[in-house]
């Protein structure tokens, strides 16, 4: 980003939702734990946490993203990246688990 305009508002935040405009979705719309075949994600929600604070954040990614110090120490910040509330333009998934555990693929 980095451009000459600050964002004073996380709605202001432009996403690029690439992954899911052009990959195929989980077409089951109830979330729970399965084997998913033939989908590279799934659309989930956050699930809201009880009385969220920030505990800190990165004024280096903050200053990378053109969000302003007001931003990040606003109670929205805190909704928005505890997962209590989505910006405009958010839509949330899900992706599978790859990877070694325990010795294993999994």
């Amino acid at each position: 980003m980095n451009s000459q305009q600050k964002i004073s508002k996380l709605d202001d935040l432009i996403f690029d939702n690439r992954f899911i405009r052009e990959l195929p979705a989980d077409a089951e719309t109830i979330n729970n734990r399965r084997q998913v075949i033939g989908a590279c994600y799934s659309r989930v929600l956050p699930t809201p946490v009880a009385s969220p604070q920030r505990v800190a954040y990165s004024r280096e990614v903050a200053e990378l993203l053109d969000l302003t110090t007001d931003v990040c120490e606003s109670d929205d910040f805190i909704r928005v990246f505890a997962g209590n509330r989505l910006a405009a333009g958010m839509e949330p998934y899900s992706t599978c688990y790859g990877g070694h555990q325990f010795g294993n693929w999994a």
